[in-house]
């Protein structure tokens, strides 16, 4: 609002990827360095010893197929990646599997229920903080719908994949690797 001052910013550095301050235990400003113990640098509470551990994020996606041979990207509708074209896919919530997870993003992005086949491959995205796993599906249900997430949904065949408009490389890698195929094992989820 006018007159009032702007927020105060943490803004995150390559050394503090997440611009944490204050310990969420005690309150107390939180360091940043060597920790006994520990073999890398770590966030820390030096009044309660806390060690606060930065993980990457696990981001579950599909390769939704339909018949004969097209495969469903959406036009993104929210940043990172703008405007441009991706597989359905975001963050894994707690409680769910990496199933349940991808089966939930691909219905909530394009409208699609669909069967998980195997994994196409899991990458690494350090600079980004994310760990990728993408599995073809099929489609088996549900029509294509827009979400707040998504400006389009297509099916494209693989001679028209919209190569110099992907959002991300990951979605750029998922994809040679599934054209090349074949692909991994089913997914699965071990008890306990």
């Amino acid at each position: 609002m006018p007159g009032e001052p702007p927020a105060r910013q943490v803004r995150a550095t390559r050394r503090d990827p997440i611009g944490m301050r204050y310990c969420a235990n005690c309150g107390s400003e939180i360091r940043f360095g060597p920790v006994p113990g520990e073999s890398r640098e770590r966030h820390a509470c030096p009044v309660c010893q806390a060690i606060f551990y930065q993980n990457p994020k696990i981001v579950v996606a599909t390769l939704p197929l339909l018949p004969p041979d097209r495969l469903v990207l959406i036009r993104r509708g929210i940043e990172p990646g703008y405007g441009l074209w991706g597989y359905p896919g975001g963050f894994l919530e707690l409680g769910e599997t990496v199933e349940e997870g991808a089966v939930r993003e691909t219905w909530e992005e394009t409208g699609y229920e669909v069967e998980l086949g195997p994994s196409v491959g899991i990458y690494s995205r350090p600079q980004a903080g994310v760990v990728v796993l993408v599995f073809a599906a099929r489609v088996i249900g549900g029509a294509p719908r827009l979400s707040p997430e998504t400006l389009e949904v297509r099916a494209f065949a693989p001679a028209e994949l919209p190569w110099s408009e992907l959002a991300f490389p990951t979605v750029r890698q998922a994809l040679q690797d599934w054209l090349a195929g074949p692909r991994g094992r089913p997914p699965q989820t071990v008890a306990g």
